[in-house]
């Protein structure tokens, strides 16, 4: 599990005075950037020549998000195949209530050769690792 701080700003504010729907998904790959930099990696390069792809994301909306709210995004691993792997987010606000919930799917992707491939092997260690700490 790993947890990452977002501030709501102007920017993820829309026209009804709260965090828009897209920018749920911001706060996901921030939190998802700053894991990746704890195990040395990158969006970019996962190891074994590879990066990542979204394949697919879903979220849950519970409660309003304002400007300036500090959020805590928690993601942890849920499932894990050959080439792609599904990240859990719960999202919390300054006072433990959770706002919003969602997960997504990433694919492991050669962008050398523009295909799926294989999560590579440290990777898919740290996740199966991680999932069974979750439960």
């Amino acid at each position: 599990m790993f947890i990452s701080k977002y501030q709501v700003r102007i920017s993820d504010i829309n026209y009804g005075g709260h965090m828009g729907n897209e920018r749920s998904l911001v706060a996901f790959q921030q939190a998802r950037i700053e894991w990746l930099e704890t195990l040395g990696l990158s969006e970019l390069n996962i190891g074994e020549n590879r990066g990542l792809i979204q394949r697919r994301a879903n979220v849950e909306y519970l409660r309003e998000i304002s400007l300036g709210d500090i959020l805590n995004v928690k993601i942890y691993p849920v499932e894990i195949r050959g080439s792609y792997f599904i990240l859990a987010h719960e999202v919390n606000n300054q006072n433990g209530v959770t706002v919003l919930t969602g997960n997504v799917t990433l694919g492991a992707f050669d962008y050398t050769n523009k295909k799926l491939a294989k999560i590579p092997i440290k990777l898919k260690k740290i996740l199966e690792a991680e999932k069974t700490t979750e439960g």
